[in-house]
């Protein structure tokens, strides 16, 4: 599988090639998965990075949630309209939670612990 300008510009096309297989075998083949927490920045659109590795974790069938990271770098007012705007983007029919987060100033955390806790349990 190709991930051609997945972020690894710097990589050949053989390399990329092998990352891509990588992840389809660890999302596909790993059995103790029981949660994926899906990266983001809050702050930028969904790239089509982002929108490619979207579709790897949503065809694995997997549960996952999106975590939308740097929330404490916009506007706490703005916070929750970009998070929606994110979920409709990525998400339309709003069956994977999306959550805001900030791992600098640790904010929203506990929103997003307890719902990893579910699946810890």
């Amino acid at each position: 599988m190709d991930l051609p300008g997945y972020g690894f510009s710097k990589m050949s096309k053989k390399e990329q090639e092998q990352v891509g297989k990588f992840i389809e075998e660890y999302l596909f083949n790993r059995e103790n998965i029981v949660l994926i927490i899906f990266l983001i920045d809050i702050r930028h659109s969904p790239t089509a990075n982002d929108r490619l590795m979207y579709n790897y974790i949503i065809s694995s069938g997997l549960p996952c949630m999106i975590l939308a990271n740097k929330a404490d770098k916009i506007a706490i007012t703005k916070v929750d309209d970009t998070v929606k705007a994110l979920q409709k983007e990525l998400n339309p029919i709003g069956d994977i939670p999306t959550f805001p987060f900030s791992s600098e100033r640790k904010i929203y955390k506990d929103d997003v612990w307890k719902f990893i806790d579910e699946f810890l349990n």
